[in-house]
């Protein structure tokens, strides 16, 4: 963390017939970036199905070095917070990377087509080889074996229904003194209980609530873990142990996307024994939405400025300096920084107090070696921003990010640090420096004191300030060492494992990330409070705003702001809960809300999942940008057909937001379902015209482009051009011919090249 400025057709599958009209470095405040050793729980044997054997290996071999715990290269922590690449089982239980049978639909797949990943070839300039078109085929196999395998019931599992859940609260809160009761809250894990979670992961995110709280808290007390049901799904905790206020409460409610209620007496005797409309949200929404800014900033009353943050913790920052009782140490590599970086410590009232100076550069001002004092001065060091780490009251840590003037910052500019966990690589305050300090203060080796002392080069006034001013080695140690078992002392004292992890990651890191993941129709049904065949016995009620995400549920996953912002909408059709008007106790105070995510996210379904022979599909696509589209057909044998754009439509330009019926109504041409069996229906969405998957259109030869075999064009557009070091990879589809757009390109449609999405249709 830190802080900155601010008819060629084949005949089978889906028929065409022509002239018919029809109507996708870790941060740290140190320079110790080396692996930790590969623990007994982190070890991951191959698989001995030798399909399933054959998609590690390839797995393995690309992207286990950023994404397998225990095999981590050049870094700590997982990429993007995903650490068990080589755990097939749980990433074929996980429908963000892979949607069984379904290899294009699968983000894990998809991701590799389009030339995202593996990240540090086609991105940092690796001299890794790429995957090759037998990686792909192996990778392929597996996805769709997986298709074919029995998935692990749940049915035997008591679900517990929001009515169950409201009931065991009210029961809880009738054990509850008197005068506590108003102040009760809950955060609740229900809906992945339902689903039948790992229990060792369940483990991890029930820690990660209590972690949370804890580092939320305004209080010298520690709130200890106390569940409340069978399932140690709901945990109990008071506003008072952490500090707060019902009004601070208030704020975490007015932003809930998930205010629905059982409409019932227990829900209202709930709402009037806690004397809030909602007393219970989600732990992993909670965990990812107050865990950065806005809401992170509310809860922690963090002030505007740097000087105020340090005014509020008892540190005269410029006195500590001048008198040595700041300590330093300053050195080129840190895991967070582009450039070099100097830590400070400070003590505080609660604990400990520590600061960072990072830069933009390494020249004049901007090099510690040569200007080791500062921030003022005549020959100070020119700083621009900062992070601050400090103790909490009850020993846990708190952060904050700022700019050189000592502004609060939301977030750092990648251009100076990175957060390889994040999906915008962005160090954001809160939710990074957590992931990065899961234990505490990290060691740090200072560079500066040696070079300063060891000779005559500086002036005596200099060379005594550094020698005050940057501690030895063993005394830097030292006050890293006490200030770590700190904050694990705090955690032992709320009943935490300090060490533990889910895959490598962080307690609270995981937690929000299982939040953050797309969502299946399983999962979506159980945090409506449904069992997966009750939402599809009332999803045919749905309001037909939403039913372009019932069917994306239907037929694979969706991101998880889309379900989010719909939630309201589809609860009342799906369900008999109640939505509760969350009225803000401030009027003139706006609550926190998140900034709005830019949607990378491209939508295709069909009017079916299932067909007879003879039938004619339907087909809906929405692209979030301005692009150039290709839906192809692929049948069991991987050969497919274009079926746009064709002859009769070349111009395959299709406008941001805006959706693509596909036949349109009176199009020349129209499709039938002609043989039994699996057809996979891919689109690819490309940001150029001439990008993606090099599919050569030939109209005056076929009216619908064949391709004989999908995956080696696929492979043979993976390696059709090499990609600069540094640069996004341009990807796509080539799609028509260059006259059908000329003219027309679309707009830039940020780092992404393409966008692609598949579905699978069962003809009987």
């Amino acid at each position: 963390m830190s802080g900155f400025p601010g008819s060629g057709a084949r005949a089978l599958g889906i028929m065409l017939a022509a002239g018919l009209a029809l109507g996708m470095t870790a941060p740290s405040m140190a320079q110790d970036t080396k692996a930790s050793a590969v623990t007994p729980a982190e070890m991951v044997a191959a698989p001995a199905d030798p399909v399933a054997k054959a998609a590690f290996d390839v797995l393995e071999k690309h992207c286990a070095r950023c994404h397998q715990v225990g095999k981590l290269v050049d870094r700590e922590r997982p990429a993007k917070n995903f650490g068990n690449i080589l755990k097939l089982d749980e990433m074929a239980a996980n429908p963000h990377y892979v949607l069984p049978g379904n290899p294009l639909g699968s983000k894990l797949f998809r991701q590799i087509v389009d030339k995202e990943m593996p990240y540090d070839i086609y991105y940092e300039g690796a001299s890794h080889a790429p995957p090759s078109e037998a990686d792909l085929r192996a990778l392929e196999n597996w996805v769709t074996a997986l298709g074919a395998k029995s998935v692990a019931s749940c049915e035997t599992h008591k679900f517990i229904t929001p009515e169950d859940m409201v009931s065991f609260m009210v029961s809880d809160l009738d054990k509850q003194r008197l005068q506590r009761r108003a102040t009760t809250r809950y955060l609740t894990l229900t809906h992945l209980a339902n689903v039948c979670t790992d229990p060792a992961a369940m483990k991890v995110y029930r820690q990660a609530a209590v972690k949370f709280l804890n580092s939320l808290s305004r209080s010298s007390d520690v709130v200890k873990l106390e569940t409340i049901d069978p399932k140690a799904s709901i945990l109990r905790f008071n506003l008072l142990d952490l500090g707060w206020k019902p009004a601070d409460w208030d704020n975490v409610i007015a932003v809930y996307p998930y205010n629905a209620v059982p409409d019932n007496e227990l829900s209202r005797a709930l709402a009037s024994g806690t004397a809030s409309p909602i007393s219970y949200v989600r732990a992993d929404w909670f965990a990812f939405t107050a865990s950065q800014p806005p809401l992170y900033d509310v809860l922690l009353q963090l002030p505007n400025t740097f000087q105020q943050l340090a005014q509020e913790q008892g540190i005269d920052v410029e006195g500590n300096i001048r008198t040595f009782v700041a300590q330093r140490a300053a050195f080129q590599r840190s895991g967070v920084s582009q450039n070099n970086r100097l830590i400070e410590r400070h003590p505080s009232r609660s604990g400990y107090f520590w600061t960072s100076y990072d830069f933009a550069g390494n020249r004049g001002h901007q090099s510690l070696f040569d200007f080791p004092l500062g921030p003022r001065g005549p020959n100070a060091f020119h700083h621009d921003g900062g992070e601050t780490i400090f103790s909490l009251p009850n020993g846990f840590q708190a952060y904050y990010l700022n700019t050189a003037k000592g502004d609060r910052l939301d977030k750092g500019p990648t251009a100076i640090v990175r957060d390889p966990s994040r999906k915008d690589f962005a160090v954001t305050n809160g939710i990074s420096c957590m992931g990065c300090h899961d234990q505490g203060m990290r060691k740090a080796k200072d560079d500066v004191r040696g070079l300063v002392l060891k000779g005559r080069t500086f002036p005596k006034d200099v060379r005594d300030a550094v020698e005050g001013l940057y501690p030895p080695h063993e005394k830097m140690d030292a006050l890293i060492e006490d200030d770590t078992k700190r904050f694990a002392d705090a955690m032992k004292r709320a009943g935490l494992d300090p060490a533990l992890k889910l895959n490598g990651i962080e307690m609270i890191n995981a937690l929000a990330k299982r939040y953050e993941d797309d969502l299946d129709l399983t999962l979506a049904a159980s945090e409506l409070g449904l069992k997966k065949d009750e939402f599809n016995t009332g999803s045919g009620d749905v309001d037909s705003t939403y039913r372009p995400l019932v069917r994306r549920l239907a037929q694979g996953a969706v991101p998880r702001d889309q379900f989010e912002v719909s939630f309201r909408g589809m609860a009342p059709d799906l369900t008999d809960l109640r939505i509760v008007e969350v009225r803000n106790p401030r009027p003139n105070r706006q609550p926190p809300t998140r900034p709005a995510r830019i949607p990378d996210d491209l939508s295709l379904t069909s009017d079916k999942d299932s067909y007879s022979l003879g039938d004619m599909p339907v087909f809906t696509i929405v692209a979030p940008r301005d692009c150039f589209l290709t839906l192809t057909d692929i049948d069991e044998r991987g050969e497919g057909t274009v079926l746009f754009p064709n002859r009769f439509q070349q111009n395959n330009l299709m406008r941001a937001g805006v959706p693509i019926r596909f036949p349109e109504a009176g199009a020349p041409f129209q499709f039938r379902m002609k043989d039994k069996g699996i057809e996979t229906v891919t689109a690819v969405c490309a940001a150029q015209a001439g990008g993606g998957d090099r599919i050569e259109h030939d109209f005056g030869r076929n009216q619908f482009t064949p391709v004989p075999n999908y995956t080696t064009t696929l492979a043979r557009s993976i390696a059709v051009e090499a990609v600069r070091p540094g640069t996004p990879s341009v990807s796509g589809t080539t799609n028509t011919g260059a006259a059908a757009v000329s003219g027309r390109e679309p707009p830039a449609a940020g780092s992404r090249g393409s966008f692609r999405a598949a579905i699978r249709l069962q003809v009987r």
